[in-house]
């Protein structure tokens, strides 16, 4: 039996540039993912979020926040929310996130389209708006970015770092003929203050020069593999408890010294 795909959200998918499949037209970046519960109460992956209201949330600080309002501002929705791009739309999770279909236009690039740019003379872009109702839905839906930087204490209340990664299994149901959803499967957790991984620490087979790759290990030689099954609770605590001590978590190093490149 082939082995699941292993991703991680921040390595492999945050802030990579979407396209579309056909003719690798640019759509969107993806600034946040959207979590959700399958039938099986597991958390999943079920679409990219993209533009200020997605990114703004993420960054945080004075920055993140002028983002949302200056967003809300423009945005003509009483109470408008990030662009969503289903995942059963992605078709391909490479250098770029590649998506089939027809995504809908993002809110803001809609308004500017129909109110700034149709109204010069020749400029040939549609003066109608064909706004898609208001996905309700999905509102307050959680996001990865909500887990990532959140401290993880065991079972015995030590703190055992914060996590700078999360890792997707793509063995969850199927999102459409031929896609198994990204399931969370675990976190990457380091030493807290140790600043980006850039994926180096993960085992001999990461990408990038030998001496950076031996540099950046040793300095994340503190950090561990936690299982999703090892988490007791995420929230509404700002911890994520465990429910072992830190003695019966993985060394991170020692994992993907035994796993496949992806």
């Amino acid at each position: 039996m082939t082995a699941a795909r292993t991703l991680h959200a921040q390595l492999h998918l945050l802030d990579r540039q979407v396209v579309r499949a056909d003719d690798a037209r640019m759509v969107s970046k993806a600034d946040d993912l959207e979590l959700d519960y399958d039938r099986d109460g597991r958390l999943y992956v079920s679409a990219l979020l993209t533009g200020p209201l997605a990114l703004g949330p993420r960054i945080g600080g004075v920055i993140g926040r002028l983002m949302v309002a200056v967003t809300t501002l423009l945005r003509p929705e009483e109470d408008p929310a990030p662009r969503r791009i289903p995942m059963r739309l992605v078709t391909d999770i490479g250098s770029a996130l590649k998506v089939g279909g027809d995504p809908a236009e993002a809110a803001l690039e809609r308004w500017t389209r129909v109110h700034l740019i149709a109204p010069l003379p020749g400029s040939g872009a549609p003066a109608h708006d064909d706004e898609p109702p208001p996905d309700r839905q999905h509102r307050g839906a959680m996001r990865v970015s909500e887990l990532l930087g959140r401290t993880v204490t065991d079972a015995e209340g030590r703190v055992v770092g914060q996590v700078a990664d999360v890792r997707l299994s793509q063995d969850g149901h199927l999102l459409g003929p031929a896609a198994n959803a990204l399931r969370v499967s675990g976190l990457v957790v380091v030493p807290r203050n140790t600043g980006q991984l850039f994926g180096y620490e993960r085992g001999p087979g990461g990408a990038g020069p030998w001496l950076v790759r031996v540099v950046v290990r040793r300095l994340h030689r503190g950090s561990r593999h936690v299982t999703w099954d090892q988490v007791e609770s995420f929230a509404p605590s700002p911890e994520i408890r465990l429910r072992v001590p830190a003695s019966e978590l993985a060394d991170l190093r020692e994992l993907y010294s035994t796993l496949p490149s992806t």
